[in-house]
């Protein structure tokens, strides 16, 4: 089962002095362009950055991982990095694991796209259809006859297999599966 999305993270990137002026002055950017992002950008022309203008913060978000909020300029970036990484066509997947698995974080707060490689195992129907194409990927019934194979007890395996794994509601429909690593 394969999930594409259109979903890119944004912030909301507004400038402190002039919000806490009583000013709401800010833009939405793309997290993967974030880094670069100048102070006459968020103000819109450099004629509107006044004295005290030196300080901004995300304050509000779009499809970043649920209580990631009023993050720093870095830390978005941060976010945007692994977008990139991962691709949007998995980044509903990476975001479930985040709120889901519990991974490492870097200094940003942001999870690592290589532990996020290892443990997704990608998007199925159900969870059933992922353990039995695993068993066969392993080899599990190797050489076993087939009687053996006929009765084996499929729902038994399956619950033994959820210690292994964690098992999300994709959004679309079907399960994303995470190897507890």
């Amino acid at each position: 089962m394969s999930m594409k999305t259109d979903a890119q993270p944004a912030v909301w990137l507004g400038c402190l002095s002039c919000n806490n002026s009583g000013h709401l002055v800010g833009r939405w950017f793309p997290c993967d362009m974030i880094e670069e992002v100048t102070l006459a950008e968020v103000h819109g022309g450099q004629e509107y950055v006044y004295p005290g203008c030196e300080e901004v913060l995300a304050l509000d978000s779009e499809y970043l991982p649920r209580g990631v909020s009023k993050i720093s300029q870095p830390r978005a970036a941060a976010w945007g990095e692994i977008f990139v990484d991962v691709g949007s066509d998995r980044w509903e997947e990476l975001l479930a694991w985040y709120e889901n698995c519990s991974p490492s974080l870097d200094v940003n707060g942001v999870p690592s796209a290589s532990e996020f490689e290892e443990a997704d195992q990608g998007c199925w129907d159900s969870f059933r259809e992922f353990v039995e194409s695993w068993a066969d990927d392993c080899g599990v019934f190797y050489q076993w006859p087939e009687d053996a194979v006929r009765h084996f007890d499929w729902d038994k395996y399956e619950r033994d297999c959820r210690h292994d794994f964690t098992v999300v509601d994709a959004p679309c429909g079907g399960v994303f599966v995470f190897h507890n690593l």
